[in-house]
């Protein structure tokens, strides 16, 4: 076997484990999120872009857990904080002022990932103390509680801003 061979070897077997650790609701939700966004937005009528969308969205669901296995990223930093509060800044930018539906529709999977990571954390733990990891001291769950709450008002606004 050759090098390259050996190298494409590896990265099939990562591409499989990114798709067998998500959990199966988390990409079913993301899947049947971007299609029903994709059919409220155009009806029956999709655009010539719309399949940008749907590819935007596919690699929305995944990209957070490839980026990772492929960079060995222990513990992730998108798993945090700082990085929610960036992203939504961000996601918000590219919802309302981009025109590229592949970017849409990445950033909508992706948040939506987000929030069903962060609400199967609280299920489990009763708080998201995790995502305070950077030196800072978690807050209180009450406030923690009205955070997410927060996070997932944002989420529906841009999902509500696409759909306009």
């Amino acid at each position: 076997m050759e090098d390259g061979e050996v190298e494409e070897g590896r990265s099939m077997k990562r591409i499989v484990e990114i798709i067998q650790k998500k959990p199966a609701v988390f990409a079913w939700s993301g899947v049947l999120y971007i299609i029903l966004l994709g059919l409220l937005k155009w009806r029956i009528t999709p655009p010539p872009g719309a399949g940008l969308f749907l590819v935007g969205g596919a690699i929305g669901i995944y990209f957070m857990d490839g980026a990772e296995v492929f960079f060995h990223l222990t513990p992730s930093p998108f798993r945090t904080i700082l990085f929610v509060v960036l992203f939504v800044v961000v996601s918000f930018f590219i919802v309302t002022s981009s025109g590229s539906l592949l970017a849409v529709g990445l950033v909508l999977s992706l948040y939506l990932s987000f929030v069903l990571s962060q609400i199967g954390q609280w299920k489990l733990m009763g708080n998201l103390n995790s995502w305070f990891r950077l030196g800072i001291m978690p807050p209180a769950v009450s406030v923690q509680r009205w955070l997410l709450v927060g996070f997932i008002a944002v989420f529906v606004a841009e999902t509500v801003l696409f759909l306009r």
